[in-house]
């Protein structure tokens, strides 16, 4: 009998709190029509934005948390050519006060039955996009200060022709990138730790261009995919490869599987103040 009360106690409280908790607050929804593809355009000056998959009926929902009300929150959609055309900005980049410094939470999922071009632009705050069992078509991703994170746990079902990243003085993890199904990949890192990882399920022939300021740029190559590394050592840069690799003159070192992976890439580095290190798990 004594011990039905804490119990009680702990079954009220944790009712509580999840009555309390802040819910998710649908702000805009487009259902689809007549698109065959899908062109997003994407903006968060301030704040927290993730991006993932949604309802297969709805081209875009986009819901918050947590989010002053008077942040200004704006989304338009049309379709031209059965390309369905979506602009999204998010919060304020006006820096006289206010709501300025109010920063949202905001989520946007997208339908996983369409391709997708994806444009987004992040100014300080952090940004996760599990890209996961979507349709990317294109991607560029670029992010001011802060925490970005993008992830494919999934291979892409489509060949993204283009990958453009460019993360300022932040942090990046790109995980699975194999998974994306890329053809071409840049990097851009100012300031920070980046991590690009080429876990997954990566085909035919791809190139990464990767430049780096200062900080530290980890890369992380499985075993079976053979890799050559084009990098322009100087005084202040540090290469750490790992052990397969061979230097073979003209600042180019090989993987030793290269010829005969069959899943191959091709990096040139340019790290003017930063440690790279190469990983080969």
């Amino acid at each position: 009998m004594s011990r039905s009360v804490p119990y009680r106690l702990a079954v009220l409280l944790m009712s509580l709190a999840a009555s309390t908790a802040p819910a998710q607050e649908t702000l805009r929804e487009v259902g689809r029509t007549t698109e065959s593809e899908i062109n997003a355009v994407l903006s968060c000056p301030h704040g927290t934005l993730s991006i993932g998959q949604g309802t297969p009926a709805k081209v875009v929902v986009l819901t918050a948390k947590e989010t002053p009300a008077d942040l200004p929150v704006s989304l338009s959609y049309v379709i031209r050519n059965r390309v369905g055309y979506l602009e999204a900005a998010l919060g304020t980049d006006d820096l006289d006060g206010g709501a300025s410094f109010q920063r949202g939470i905001w989520t946007l999922g997208f339908t996983d039955e369409l391709p997708l071009r994806l444009d987004v632009e992040l100014g300080f705050g952090s940004g996760t996009l599990d890209l996961s069992g979507l349709q990317i078509k294109d991607l560029n991703v670029s992010a001011g200060a802060g925490d970005l994170t993008i992830d494919f746990a999934t291979p892409n079902p489509i060949v993204v022709d283009n990958i453009t990243i460019e993360a300022g003085v932040s942090s990046f993890a790109g995980r699975r990138l194999g998974n994306a199904n890329f053809r071409q990949l840049r990097f851009q890192g100012g300031v920070g730790a980046y991590t690009l990882d080429f876990s997954g399920e990566l085909t035919g022939e791809s190139a990464v261009d990767a430049e780096v300021g200062m900080g530290m740029l980890t890369i992380v190559i499985p075993k079976e995919i053979g890799a050559r590394i084009l990098f322009d050592r100087n005084w202040i840069s540090n290469l750490d490869l790992a052990p397969d690799f061979s230097d073979g003159g003209d600042n180019q070192f090989t993987s030793d599987n290269f010829e005969q992976a069959a899943s191959r890439i091709t990096f040139r580095l340019d790290a003017s103040l930063a440690n790279v290190r190469v990983r080969r798990p």
